[in-house]
């Protein structure tokens, strides 16, 4: 049996509902845009696609290898911005602030862990962020602009991540389930 999986970090509810809250700013504006739903809203750390189910195993223990040692730590969510460009947006996002640094050490453990799975590295650079919606219809919009200018500098939330979580993604007509399968906890 095949799994789609990833790993991800996921906020608590009330930094979920607060972007939640910016994205429905967003679509009231009407913008041709799938959106993703409060509590969907994650960190990915890891994207694997569809792997065996007897790999779960394996993965887990290339988390638990990467989050060794590791304390938990804060991110802020802060700044508002859209992948590739505002001009021609593909993905609105959140954007994470890493005040203690630690992040990106433990995303490249992470990364470092998988490689001998068979999962090679990323070849575009880590930019941390929770993804608020995807284009459906790719296109410039004029309604884009003054909202991002509107949120560009504000202060979403901060939380502290305790968990990584390995999750699987089931693809539905009406949209993706996401599943924990497994969880590893980080140092308190």
């Amino acid at each position: 049996m095949m799994v789609r999986a990833f790993i991800a970090i996921t906020p608590p509810a009330p930094l979920q509902q607060t972007v939640a809250e910016v994205r429905d700013v967003f679509q009231r504006s009407n913008l041709p845009w799938r959106w993703v739903t409060a509590e969907h809203i994650h960190l990915t750390l890891k994207f694997f696609g569809n792997v065996p189910a007897e790999r779960v195993t394996a993965i887990t223990q290339a988390m638990e290898q990467a989050a060794r040692g590791q304390t938990a730590f804060p991110l802020r969510a802060t700044s508002l911005g859209c992948f590739p460009h505002t001009s021609r947006p593909r993905v609105l996002w959140i954007g994470l602030d890493d005040p203690s640094q630690a992040l990106g050490p433990l995303y490249e453990r992470l990364t470092s862990a998988c490689i001998p799975l068979g999962f090679p590295a990323e070849d575009r650079p880590f930019h941390p962020h929770l993804t608020l919606a995807r284009v459906q219809n790719f296109g410039r919009s004029s309604q884009l602009s003054p909202i991002l200018k509107r949120y560009q500098n504000r202060l979403f939330g901060e939380f502290l991540v305790t968990h990584l979580h390995l999750y699987q993604s089931q693809l539905q007509r009406g949209g993706s389930v996401y599943t924990i399968l497994r969880s590893v906890t980080l140092q308190s």
